[in-house]
């Protein structure tokens, strides 16, 4: 099996998207699902995020 990317913004903090973080909700576990595993090129927020913080998108991927 080959490895998938993970969303940059994934379990951060709730200052980039607070999905993984803390307490995870039925939506937080269909938009895991759908997009934060490989397809968050679909999710809006990640465009929002991205478009909002393309300075910091390289120090978040790294953290």
């Amino acid at each position: 099996m080959g490895a998938q990317e993970i969303c940059p913004f994934y379990g951060k903090n709730d200052d980039y998207c607070d999905v993984g973080c803390e307490y995870i909700s039925p939506h937080d576990v269909k938009m895991i699902i759908r997009y934060c595993n490989g397809r968050h090129a679909e999710c809006l927020k990640y465009h929002e995020l991205a478009e909002r913080f393309q300075n910091d998108l390289l120090q978040v991927a790294k953290c």
